[in-house]
């Protein structure tokens, strides 16, 4: 069970065992996505000099990583 940042996609055993509960999975999905979340958090902040910086939001970065988790929690595998 592995998701390699060099991954293109997730395994699906990962997926199933982070539908499962699987701490350790869920952690792996957090860390595939990781980068595009830390993206998706970004805002400019502004220096006293009017110098503009481009932080990540703790507080943003975690409610779309609950938000994730969440889904993972609710999504339903279906085998036909």
């Amino acid at each position: 069970m592995t998701a390699d940042n060099n991954q293109r996609h997730i395994p699906f055993a990962v997926i199933v065992a982070a539908t499962d509960g699987d701490e350790a999975a869920i952690q792996k999905i957090l860390k595939f996505y990781d980068g595009y979340i830390s993206k998706l958090s970004l805002h400019q902040l502004y220096d006293e000099y009017e110098n503009v910086y481009m932080v990540v939001g703790s507080e943003l970065k975690g409610r779309i990583q609950a938000a994730v988790m969440d889904m993972i929690a609710n999504f339903e595998i279906i085998v036909i």
